[in-house]
């Protein structure tokens, strides 16, 4: 029971927190404001969250882990027939989609880049881990064993550029285009 109310205060706070840092960034969210609107006490959020780094690592450690989720949910879906091409568009989609999680990444990579060094670091290593999935993900389509690193590297980045474009409104239609020729590149570039 014990268990159980401690894993649902974590996840108010979490979510209380997520919501806070789109609404003002990180910056501008204080561990006070996110207390009072979880509605506990700020000592109480300190036993859970001694530090406002902590908490954002953890933010940053379910948003990682959610878009590695969605992407490998995809990839197994590819093993049903779902053509290269179709897949991009899908995982694409649905990473760049999710307006709320794609908020809360451009803020901490923000952060990451203006001063957090500790949640840099965090960043450099979970970039080298999606970068295997996806080169692991790459080899499930393909089921062969051809090198996809420079596939993978060009891939990543381009989901985080992607997702800034939709987060600013710049050009949705270009998304077909894309897929289109990272599906016929692919045979290049491998």
């Amino acid at each position: 029971m014990a268990q159980t109310k401690r894993s649902g205060y974590r996840e108010k706070i979490i979510q209380v927190a997520s919501r806070l840092i789109i609404e003002k960034g990180i910056a501008d969210t204080s561990l006070a404001d996110i207390a009072r609107e979880t509605g506990i006490s700020k000592g109480t959020l300190y036993y859970y969250y001694p530090s406002k780094g902590e908490l954002i690592f953890d933010i940053s450690e379910r948003h990682m882990r959610h878009i590695t989720e969605k992407i490998f949910a995809w990839i197994e879906a590819s093993r049903q027939g779902l053509q290269p091409e179709e897949l991009l568009k899908v995982v694409f989609r649905t990473i760049i989609s999710s307006e709320t999680r794609g908020h809360i990444h451009v803020y901490l990579i923000q952060d990451a880049l203006t001063g957090n060094p500790s949640l840099k670091q965090r960043f450099v290593q979970e970039y080298e881990h999606w970068t295997r999935l996806i080169e692991e993900g790459l080899r499930k389509i393909n089921d062969n064993q051809e090198d996809y690193s420079t596939l993978a590297r060009i891939i990543l980045p381009l989901i985080d550029g992607l997702l800034v474009q939709h987060l600013l409104g710049v050009r949705k239609d270009s998304l077909d285009g894309i897929t289109r020729y990272l599906a016929a590149a692919r045979t290049q570039l491998i």
